[in-house]
């Protein structure tokens, strides 16, 4: 996933009931969270925008590192929950 919207985020919350597919939801917020640090980082570094997209990003982060945590701990609803937090804040 490389572009992250709303309906994939929403997607990942209907692939999380199939515990088989538990794994491949841990690797898609692990990429998730990846690519926001990674704009987080451009963004705080200066050099992206004339706007400061920052303090979202971080937020978008925090978030994405709660829903892994959620994950690994194999708190399934919880996981699911913050997902659709985080999928109404890309609305």
């Amino acid at each position: 996933m490389l572009i992250i919207t709303k309906q994939k985020v929403e997607n990942l919350v209907f692939t999380l009931k199939e515990n088989a597919k538990l794994e491949q939801c841990r690797h898609e917020v692990r990429r998730m969270l990846e690519i926001k640090a990674a704009l987080l980082w451009w963004a705080e570094s200066g050099k992206c925008c004339s706007w400061q997209p920052g303090a979202s990003l971080a937020g978008e982060v925090r978030v994405l590192e709660d829903i892994l945590a959620a994950l690994e701990e194999g708190n399934i609803s919880q996981a699911s929950s913050l997902l659709g937090d985080y999928a109404a804040q890309l609305a």
